[in-house]
């Protein structure tokens, strides 16, 4: 994946050191010392790491190159809502960049996360504005995001659409609690029914 940097000026990747610190709070991250080695190295490579080389994780992955990227993986879809979403998601500090961190961070809980983790993270995709809850709004966005990027006119079937959320939403809210479900009824109920978890392609 492409990267960009603030400095048109480059340093060898050979300087760009990560710290005990540093290392030690990517190790929460579930991979080994050579493993975060390998990642830094190739995100270093892709991303172009510039400036001083004691700053911390100064390569980063904007959003317009991170959309140019999906892009190349789906030609014939539009890409823009939902890698919008992955990048918010993935951009935990908001400054409207990646850095290695926050990348770490993201693949770890999509590769190695629990199952918790893993539910956690997709709830953070559907709530598009970080209210705190998704309801039938957030989830028809996210149907849409994804027939968009599948290149689906949808437009002739809204209908059908409708009714797989509402019967996500009705999964959801056993409790009848008005239909905005919130992180923690999420991870509950996904992780009570199975057949939620194939919805949001989740496994244990």
């Amino acid at each position: 994946m492409g990267c960009t940097h603030s400095n048109e000026k480059t340093k060898d990747t050979s300087q760009q050191k990560l710290s005990e610190d540093q290392m030690e709070q990517l190790l929460k991250t579930r991979f080994s010392r050579a493993e975060i080695l390998d990642w830094h190295r190739t995100f270093i490579e892709k991303c172009g790491a510039a400036g001083d080389s004691s700053s911390f994780l100064i390569a980063c992955i904007n959003k317009q190159v991170f959309i140019d990227y999906f892009n190349q993986l789906h030609p014939n879809g539009d890409v823009t809502r939902l890698t919008e979403t992955f990048f918010r998601t993935y951009d935990l500090n908001k400054d409207g960049t990646i850095d290695f961190m926050e990348f770490m961070n993201a693949v770890s809980i999509i590769r190695r996360g629990d199952l918790t983790e893993k539910l956690s993270f997709i709830f953070s995709l559907l709530d598009s504005n970080q209210e705190g809850y998704i309801d039938r709004l957030k989830l028809v966005q996210m149907m849409e995001a994804l027939y968009n990027i599948k290149g689906i006119n949808y437009t002739n079937g809204y209908n059908i659409l409708l009714r797989k959320v509402d019967s996500i939403i009705t999964r959801l809210d056993k409790d009848k609690e008005g239909g905005q479900i919130s992180r923690y009824k999420f991870i509950e109920s996904c992780m009570n029914d199975p057949a939620l978890r194939d919805l949001f392609n989740v496994y244990r």
